[in-house]
């Protein structure tokens, strides 16, 4: 069993790997777009870029090149957005379901992980959600969402939890599958 896990993982891992390189391609919720990367015209005009079924990496001369460094630089920069890109998505999404649930997040964070989409601490209330998410169909952050908004009313997955999950967002099942593809 964690054996399988261990390589599920990895494979999704080595999937998902991005250079953010001219040429790589990369998920933007469940669609996959190439990557471009072109000289930004300063420092300050660096941004990321989805528009017309591709993404766009402007970044300054120094950063265009295969080095550790510049690598590093674009994946910052990418992170940045993929935070940015979550962040204009959940408020709308957390506020929906808290007010159908009866329930409220205390926080809300953003965190790159590896074997988890989402977590919640029942105690603080405070959940935090993968940054990975944003490769996926968007069903899939919003049953994530209500997934451990649910933690909040059930600490565990028993089988209250799961008429919980029927209750607020029936087509769980699917949208689970389809994170687990």
């Amino acid at each position: 069993m964690i054996a399988r896990k261990r390589a599920l993982v990895e494979r999704r891992t080595a999937r998902e790997a991005c250079r953010w390189s001219d040429g790589d391609t990369t998920r933007l919720w469940g669609e996959e777009l190439p990557v471009r990367v072109v000289e930004a015209p300063s420092s300050r005009a660096e941004r990321v870029e989805a528009k017309d079924g591709q993404l766009t990496l402007f970044v300054a001369k120094r950063w265009l090149g295969d080095s550790d460094q510049a690598v590093a630089h674009r994946e910052r920069l990418a992170q940045a957005w993929v935070h940015s890109q979550l962040a204009e998505a959940l408020p709308a999404l957390f506020a929906r379901h808290e007010a159908v649930m009866g329930v409220h997040a205390s926080d809300v964070r953003l965190r790159t992980m590896k074997s988890r989409w989402g977590s919640c601490n029942v105690k603080s209330g405070a959940i935090t959600l993968n940054t990975r998410l944003v490769g996926y169909p968007r069903h899939c952050l919003e049953y994530v969402v209500v997934h451990e908004l649910c933690h909040l009313l059930e600490p565990s997955h028993n089988a209250r939890f799961h008429t919980l999950m029927d209750r607020y967002y029936p087509a769980w099942r699917e949208a689970r599958q389809d994170l687990r593809a």
